[in-house]
């Protein structure tokens, strides 16, 4: 089984300490003095939080990695605007941009990647987003209901393939319409982006299905990640579809001795405590319309507070993160050796692609680029598109045909 690794690009700010603490890097703290570096940038600077982010991704590709996620969050970068920029600070590096049907028509779409992928070599990549939480959709002006969302999205990319494969293109749905319009002339000669999609809900699973080359998903136990793998695979047969691939999004805090990375989780968990973390993410809980993980509603029905040990929900895989308010939630934690063991479980489960990316992220990029990466040189591959969804891609003509 082949396996690839990708890393992720700290939008919203960097994250040796809790997020928000004046010690990290960047300009996303609670107040106007800061210790860390880069910290407190102005319009202007010689040197600004985006130059840190050319950093991790010069890192990221010096060390092996194949690509990077780009985070999308209202209180980040714009993904798609720091990609663009990275890209020219890089050679090989493929850019995974998420964002959200709602922010884009497919033509405006479908015209920015063919230029984007005319312009970095075929090197963009799209992660499909729907939103996790209903508060902040209507935040950002989208009042559409979480199914609303999905069944929208299954229309946008039935259109962007439509207009990416047909000089002609027509559709008629209950979103978009199109009369006629497609890629001509040298935007033909790009690729289309290989499509990630997430969301553990069923109409993220069935979105999933139809439309994504790989679905991505966060850090559980073996067994349910080869469970919900099983079930988006007999989701795809719908479709016709054989060849659908899985990802997974995990932090890693890894070190020479297992005693090593634990402490260094526990000193994560402890501030957390300390600071009243938990408070905070329990608070915004209730904002969430995403399905809850196996091991969040087992914490989430807990009164007292938790032990650093109880969150090892799996020999090394550590869901302490979530505890205390740090996406994606879970790590992995542990020795050099026993984190490519771990990798290598998850890979035999199923995950072709990994994100995997430490605190701070430019340091950690050389850690596991040096430690973990080399271990898997000889099963390195390439991401690849979903070869039987492509006769699909070229007849597209909409719910209502045309």
């Amino acid at each position: 089984m082949s396996i690839e690794f990708f890393t992720r690009l700290p939008l919203h700010g960097e994250t040796q300490y809790l997020p928000g603490d004046p010690r990290n890097r960047g300009d996303w703290n609670r107040g106007e003095h800061s210790t860390g570096a880069v910290s407190n940038f102005r319009v202007g600077d010689h040197f600004t939080y985006i130059d840190y982010l050319g950093q991790i991704a010069r890192a990221a590709e010096i060390n092996g990695f194949g690509g990077a996620l780009m985070v999308n969050a209202p209180s980040g970068e714009e993904p798609w605007t720091v990609c663009s920029l990275l890209a020219r600070e890089t050679r090989t590096l493929k850019f995974v941009t998420a964002f959200q049907p709602y922010h884009y028509t497919p033509w405006v779409a479908v015209q920015q990647a063919a230029t984007y992928q005319r312009a970095s070599g075929n090197r963009l990549v799209w992660n499909i987003i729907n939103g996790g939480s209903d508060a902040i959709q209507r935040q950002v002006g989208d009042f559409s209901g979480h199914d609303e969302r999905y069944e929208r999205a299954i229309e946008f990319l039935d259109v962007v393939k439509g207009y990416w494969h047909n000089e002609n293109f027509h559709y008629e749905g209950k979103y978009y319409r199109a009369e006629g319009g497609g890629l001509r002339g040298p935007l033909k000669k790009a690729e289309l982006p290989l499509i990630c999609t997430a969301g553990s809900s069923i109409p993220a699973r069935e979105f999933a299905a139809k439309h994504a080359d790989y679905y991505l998903m966060r850090a559980e136990h073996p067994d349910e990640v080869r469970a919900l793998i099983s079930d988006v695979r007999e989701r795809a047969l719908k479709y016709g579809r054989t060849d659908i691939r899985f990802g997974m999004s995990i932090d890693v805090i890894t070190r020479e001795t297992e005693e090593a990375a634990r402490a260094e989780a526990k000193r994560f968990f402890d501030e957390g405590i300390a600071k009243g973390a938990v408070k905070a993410v329990a608070a915004h809980a209730g904002l969430r319309t995403a399905r809850k993980l196996s091991y969040e509603q087992g914490y989430a029905q807990k009164n007292e507070t938790q032990g650093f040990e109880e969150f090892f929900i799996y020999p090394n895989v550590w869901a302490g993160f979530g505890y205390i308010g740090i996406p994606p939630g879970c790590a992995l934690v542990g020795s050099y050796e026993n984190v490519v063991a771990r990798i290598r479980e998850y890979n035999a489960a199923g995950i072709d692609l990994f994100f995997l990316a430490g605190y701070p992220h430019l340091e950690e990029a050389y850690r596991l680029g040096e430690h973990i990466l080399p271990h898997f040189r000889s099963e390195r591959a390439e991401l690849a598109r979903s070869q039987d969804s492509l006769p699909e891609l070229r007849a597209v003509n909409g719910p209502a045909g045309a």
